[in-house]
């Protein structure tokens, strides 16, 4: 389905004299690690199928709504399997026993994996772990090998680390920018991070949004509830950047405050525009990766961690405000 399949929505006074809100909900997220990337594997190029796999994603949504993506560059402390202390399956319950080791200081940690086969059977197929790398078989014809993060993301393996966010961008380009690293906001992540004392593995996130706009007035006799991408009625490189100028000022990243005043009269620009030429009002954020792991449990200096980020932006006296929606949290303690 090609984009603005029903743009002819937006020629009829009944949609655009009524005032609008945008709902933006996270449909995607594709993440890659950089460590992988860099130093992959004996005989594997995880770069060039990084790269394969994103040029699949770009071309299948360039055929459908053509989006663009928002990315991330987040980091998380290092953690590694323990190669000293050996999985095991514990005597009783059957559950496979893995050992981590967290940060700089090798901080062990304890985690629990039940496996069962398509029917719900309990099954313990041979372990074999490297720093990075868990392999899986039942025999030797049989094998698959995970990364840690992999592993932990398809089990869900909860470590209580949360993954702190960089760097806000925009890309119409992911297998270029910004898993080359050749840019500024890699650069910049691994200055502050390097400040601290602690390791981290770094991460990029591409992230695919879906922006409807709904058009909800009781007074009107149609009420209007359909995604942009369908009408486009705001084109899809200023969609992207609204989206993503509008995640750059919630996270408030250290790494983005040196254009800040540049970034907040973009911003504010734009959502004026969105008032004065499509009677677009306010910007409501749902932002829920469906990740079973922490791996997506996004915070920033100014954003606390939480599963889920729900929160509304539009243009107050002053220019654009951010409003954290009440009663979405999904932070414990």
């Amino acid at each position: 389905m090609s984009r603005g399949v029903f743009s002819f929505i937006t020629e009829h006074a009944t949609y655009t004299e009524q005032k609008k809100d945008w709902h933006v909900e996270l449909i995607q997220s594709t993440w890659f690690w950089f460590d992988l990337l860099i130093d992959s594997p004996d005989g594997v190029n995880m770069m060039e199928a990084a790269r394969k796999q994103l040029n699949a994603l770009n071309d299948a949504v360039k055929n459908e709504l053509d989006k663009r993506f928002v990315y991330f560059l987040a980091s998380r402390p290092k953690i590694r399997f323990s190669t000293k202390r050996k999985p095991h399956y514990a005597s009783f319950s059957g559950k496979l026993i893995l050992y981590i080791e967290v940060g700089r200081e090798r901080i062990i940690r304890r985690c629990v994996v039940k496996f069962a086969d398509a029917t719900g059977k309990p099954v313990k197929p041979r372990i074999e772990v490297t720093d990075r790398l868990i392999t899986l078989s039942e025999d030797e014809q049989h094998k698959v090998t995970y990364s840690i993060y992999d592993f932990f993301s398809l089990c869900g393996i909860r470590t209580g680390i949360d993954t702190e966010v960089h760097y806000v961008g925009y890309t119409s380009d992911p297998s270029g920018r910004p898993i080359d690293r050749n840019h500024r906001g890699f650069g910049d992540m691994l200055h502050w991070t390097s400040r601290d004392d602690q390791t981290y593995d770094y991460f990029v996130f591409y992230n695919l949004f879906k922006v409807t706009s709904l058009a909800m007035d009781t007074a009107s006799p149609i009420n209007f509830v359909v995604s942009n991408a369908m009408i486009d009625e705001v084109r899809a490189d200023e969609e992207g950047l609204i989206v993503e100028k509008i995640l750059v000022k919630y996270f408030s990243t250290k790494a983005q405050e040196l254009n800040n005043t540049k970034e907040s009269t973009e911003l504010d620009n734009s959502l004026d525009k969105l008032i004065r030429n499509h009677n677009i009002h306010s910007i409501t954020f749902d932002i829920e990766v469906d990740e079973r792991s922490d791996l997506c449990r996004f915070f920033s200096r100014s954003i606390k961690a939480d599963d889920r980020h729900h929160f509304t932006c539009r243009m107050g006296q002053s220019g654009a405000e951010i409003f954290k929606l009440r009663g979405f949290s999904t932070t414990t303690n």
